[in-house]
């Protein structure tokens, strides 16, 4: 049996669904196929690329669960932990790596005479993991250069924190006799397949769900079965009761059932797509959460009107550059004008008026998305541009205009040709343009384009 089948198997111990056989703890030794065993799905190449993926093996019913994974079996972080999550999963992932490889006799016994070893045996797992995840961790200069300054930050963050983390558990590595590309696999492998479970604040790896590829249409879903425990409660006050189940994780069809044969997918969620960039190493296409960030928050759009205002030689100081401490003086001082403003107008980032007047600190991410542009910008805008005086031309609103003006900026970005290095962006080896990072810039440019239009009927020249 190969490890993709072998681990959905070990993953769906104890659940009487599928009518699987408890006494073969691993599915190593049996050599029986999903099919015979009860399971609706099967780990199949999908070929063109495109890696593993689970498959129907017959017509699925709707809401019919497809896999149900002990919460004993899978793999979660620890919230507690000092260690960023997907660093001290990392760590323990790589010591369960290595305590499976010192037995090898012990897992042959089980195997042969069916006794089941203490915990889970996560070697059936960590098997089928991929042998190489690249996400952006591993991105060069280049490939930074790449992406625009805001995703760009975001990356080398992520990079300098899982290096920090390194460095903080790099004696328990050695110890086990990792280094630093262990490390690096570990932490990928949970960057690309966890979910995270928001009333424990635990991030979850669940053997064989994780083999379930994304689409934002998806033919099933997700959810955590909790046992009924009244029961057990008031058998608990007269005798000593079995072990309450575990919870458990499932995998189960959508509304429309799945036919042999098709591809059993889920959501991974609607994000922008440097989330999934980030996360996952790929951006999908389409990306109905798309947003493209025009500005940070409303320092950075105050900052970019008086840019604007100097370059146009409108400044009051004649266009001449101001030292450090006058310029952050002037910007404090527009700021301040901005909330003023914003009062006078009964503006808050809400879009309502009344109460205690606009908080600059509501004006963060500011974005246009497939769907439109952030409510919040005209109104920010249209009071920066009265607070710092950044040149317009007559006769145009200028909100409108800023907006308009910042899209084609974003939209140049973007645009073909336009990497760090004169499109050796590639692999870091100066070749071709990573395709994540070539359809990460895509998608952005355009949600640039379709806003564009929707202003002023005609895209970025």
């Amino acid at each position: 049996m190969d490890a993709g089948s072998a681990v959905l198997q070990w993953a769906c111990q104890g659940w009487e669904g599928p009518e699987l056989d408890d006494d073969d703890d691993n599915g190593a030794g049996g050599g029986s196929s999903n099919s015979s065993r009860g399971l609706a799905v099967g780990v199949r190449d999908l070929g063109a690329g495109r890696g593993r993926g689970l498959v129907a093996l017959r017509d699925v019913g709707p809401g019919e669960t497809l896999l149900s994974v002990s919460m004993d079996r899978v793999f979660c972080s620890e919230p507690e932990s000092e260690l960023h999550w997907s660093a001290d999963m990392a760590l323990r992932l790589l010591k369960a790596r290595h305590a499976a490889s010192q037995q090898p006799k012990a897992q042959a016994q089980h195997a042969q005479s069916g006794r089941k070893p203490d915990g889970a045996d996560w070697g059936v797992w960590i098997r089928s993991l991929p042998t190489a995840v690249r996400t952006p961790l591993e991105y060069s200069d280049a490939e930074l250069g790449a992406l625009d300054e805001y995703t760009a930050a975001e990356v080398m963050g992520m990079q300098q924190c899982v290096a920090a983390c390194f460095e903080a558990v790099l004696p328990e590595l050695e110890a086990i006799g990792c280094g630093w590309e262990d490390f690096l696999w570990a932490v990928q492998v949970f960057h690309s397949r966890c979910f995270f479970e928001p009333t424990s604040g635990r991030h979850m790896t669940v053997p064989g769900v994780d083999m379930a590829n994304h689409t934002a249409a998806p033919s099933a879903g997700v959810r955590i079965v909790h046992p009924m425990s009244q029961g057990w409660d008031a058998v608990a006050e007269i005798a000593e009761p079995p072990p309450p189940e575990p919870s458990r994780f499932t995998l189960v069809a959508g509304e429309a059932g799945i036919r042999r044969d098709e591809e059993v997918t889920i959501s991974y969620g609607s994000w922008p797509s440097e989330a999934f960039l980030l996360l996952f190493g790929f951006v999908p296409s389409p990306c109905p959460g798309e947003a493209l960030t025009l500005f940070r928050d409303a320092e950075e759009v105050v900052r970019w009107c008086l840019a604007r205002q100097q370059a146009g030689g409108s400044s009051a100081h004649g266009g001449q550059q101001l030292d450090e401490e006058a310029e952050e003086a002037r910007v404090v001082a527009a700021l301040e004008r901005v909330t003023a403003v914003l009062a006078a107008q009964g503006g808050t980032a809400g879009g309502g008026g009344g109460g205690a007047g606009p908080d600059l600190g509501d004006y963060i991410n500011l974005v246009v998305t497939p769907q439109g542009v952030d409510g919040r910008l005209e109104p920010l805008l249209a009071a920066a541009a009265t607070a710092t005086a950044a040149a317009v031309a007559q006769g145009q609103p200028e909100a409108r205009q800023l907006l308009v003006a910042r899209l084609r900026e974003r939209a140049a970005e973007f645009g073909v040709g336009t990497a760090s290095g004169g499109g050796e962006s590639g692999d870091g080896q100066g070749g071709r343009e990573d395709p994540s990072v070539a359809a990460f810039r895509a998608s952005k440019r355009a949600v640039a384009e379709a806003a564009l239009v929707a202003l002023t009927g005609t895209p970025a020249s």
